[in-house]
């Protein structure tokens, strides 16, 4: 079976990550910032994808690019490409990112935005961002890693600490909940 995983790479991969990744072991700040101009647009588009927050999906890019020089060690060349790894970073940072703001109950700052936007009408018609925002976290990040990012459930359990079956219901409520917003606000 072909992987539909999404690549996580961009016009800039660099052409010698591993030279890269041990410069940046020894406290090339040059090549961190290669580094960095590779991959941190993707990096905050998958954060910003599972966090629906602008100023998360910063935090955890600056968090990712901070902690690199410690976090590459245990990166294995022999094992793939440093971009695909580097998702599975940024997806374990953000999934932290959100049990810790559950557990501290926090509203972000686009949220509170949009709650108090003057003519919010809640019979205009929804985008799929809208949609997805109103998901449950459980149901939504589900949606995302499994329809955006192409994990498998088998993945997705295993990031999330869940069975792949919780991930397969969960999904399946996700599209469902998606159906009836988006359906029903037309």
């Amino acid at each position: 079976m072909p992987d539909t995983r999404r690549r996580f790479v961009t016009e800039e991969t660099p052409a010698d990550e591993p030279s890269l990744v041990a410069a940046v072991l020894r406290g090339d700040r040059e090549a961190l910032g290669a580094l960095y101009d590779a991959f941190a647009s993707t990096a905050y588009a998958a954060a910003y994808r599972l966090l629906g927050e602008r100023s998360d999906a910063e935090d955890v890019t600056q968090e990712l690019f901070v902690r690199l020089p410690q976090t590459l060690a245990g990166w294995d060349a022999t094992r793939g490409t440093l971009g695909p790894w580097l998702r599975r970073v940024v997806v374990r940072l953000s999934l932290m990112r959100l049990r810790s703001a559950r557990r501290r109950r926090e509203v972000g700052v686009d949220a509170v935005i949009a709650a108090i936007a003057p003519g919010a009408d809640t019979h205009d018609r929804l985008t799929l961002e809208q949609a997805l925002a109103r998901l449950p976290d459980e149901q939504r990040v589900v949606f995302l890693l499994r329809e955006v990012e192409g994990y498998a459930h088998a993945e997705i359990a295993a990031l999330l600490e869940i069975s792949a079956r919780n991930s397969e219901v969960r999904l399946f409520r996700a599209r469902q909940a998606l159906r009836a917003l988006l359906g029903g606000s037309r």
